[in-house]
């Protein structure tokens, strides 16, 4: 695929879909575990899938919203890496004057959960200590809308691509919604739950349960200062120091059960997980981009179409490494091949050599026409109160941190 594909694609073609087959690392049939929504549960459903008779039952193995934030730290990557760059935002917690300097670093967004829009953007300054919803960027940016997002496109086309809203700004909730334009899924097919898992966590030293009184009560456990902070948090909890699993010592046995819906947490097996990832063409021309009154549309969606496949090139190439026990890999080694929907369907492998090339020219061919962006991030920092919200936040988890 080259550039003046992709620019023809998305004017008349419906989208790019992508499906590949993956088994576990550990090998077909073998046993992962899939993500957990609120209660803890799997998120389980009956489908219908070729090559069976009826529908079977499949799970959620990584979410939209997950692949969403995958794809994003993949971009991030390779915007670090030097390889592209996409304008972004950054918020600096280097200078807020204590060891969370370390611990946060800087947020991006593409890391922050609602991108451009997010809080922490929100509550972030500039230079001269403006907010950045009152910076000129940012009052264009909540102004702009899918008639004419340019003002989006210029400081960060990723919240465009991969949805937005200014739900909690100085809009007052009143702010465009921007569409998810690029999907990715992982499902786990035809499953069977496994109802039992159980195990202990062994303690080296076998502490016995019996010796923890007396050891608190000895002198060397009066004067330990570990211990007695330990012994102070609990009593704020108004709990009592009475096992030496209290304090992470002696092997504590577990049955991997969630004590609210009281659903064992087994992992599940299944025939085969399937990726589908998709680019929606025809969400991408629901926005517009006009410079000067010029109608530049067509090549704002390209960039942004050609961004979502380099996102989706470099999210496979990364690898299925999900969460403990969830590594995957392809079932069959086929190389990923992209089918274009609509107009003249066409089936193509694409590695993320040739998505970034599409993505250098489809931006170099953008800046040509007049639709151009930020060639550096946009800098801030966290505003006094965001500053001394965090470090209250932090200041009260040490404080109230569970004794065991």
């Amino acid at each position: 695929m080259k550039h003046t594909t992709l620019h023809q694609a998305v004017q008349s073609a419906a989208g790019l879909r992508l499906r590949l087959r993956l088994q576990p690392l550990y090998g077909q049939g073998e046993i992962i575990f899939p993500c957990t929504v609120a209660g803890g549960k799997y998120q389980t459903s009956k489908r219908r899938i070729p090559g069976f008779e009826n529908s079977v039952e499949c799970t959620i193995i990584d979410s939209v919203q997950s692949q969403a934030n995958r794809m994003e730290d993949a971009l991030l990557a390779d915007i670090r890496a030097g390889n592209i760059f996409l304008p972004h935002i950054v918020t600096d917690f280097s200078g807020i004057g204590n060891d969370l300097e370390k611990a946060i670093g800087a947020i991006t967004c593409f890391e922050a959960p609602h991108r451009i829009f997010d809080a922490i953007i929100r509550d972030s300054v500039n230079a001269e200590g403006k907010h950045f919803p009152f910076t000129k960027e940012g009052k264009a940016a909540i102004k702009a809308n899918s008639k004419n997002a340019t003002a989006v496109y210029e400081i960060s086309p990723a919240s465009l691509l991969f949805g937005s809203w200014d739900s909690t700004g100085i809009s007052g909730g009143l702010g465009e919604k921007y569409t998810r334009c690029v999907v990715s899924e992982l499902a786990a097919v035809n499953i069977e739950k496994e109802t039992f898992r159980a195990g202990t966590r062994e303690d080296p030293l076998n502490i016995a349960k019996e010796s923890f009184a007396a050891s608190m009560k000895s002198e060397a456990g009066k004067n330990d200062d570990a211990w007695t902070a330990l012994a102070v948090k609990a009593a704020a909890k108004k709990k009592k120091l009475e096992n030496a699993s209290d304090i992470n010592h002696s092997s504590v046995p577990w049955d991997g059960e969630n004590k609210t819906t009281k659903e064992m947490h087994g992992g599940v097996t299944c025939d085969y997980i399937q990726q589908s990832t998709t680019i929606s063409f025809a969400a991408l021309r629901q926005l517009h981009f006009l410079v000067d009154s010029k109608d530049l549309s067509s090549y704002g969606q390209t960039v942004l179409a050609a961004i979502a496949l380099h996102a989706a090139a470099l999210n496979v190439e990364r690898g299925w490494h999900l969460r403990s026990r969830c590594d995957l890999i392809h079932d069959d080694g086929a190389k990923p091949e992209w089918v274009l929907l609509g107009a003249s369907s066409s089936q193509e492998a694409l590695t993320t050599d040739i998505t970034r090339q599409i993505l250098n020219e489809s931006i170099e061919q953008a800046n040509t026409a007049g639709l151009t962006w930020r060639d550096t991030p946009i800098q801030l920092t966290p505003s006094p109160a965001l500053r001394e919200l965090v470090i209250n936040s932090q200041k009260a988890h040490r404080e109230t941190a569970p004794a065991e």
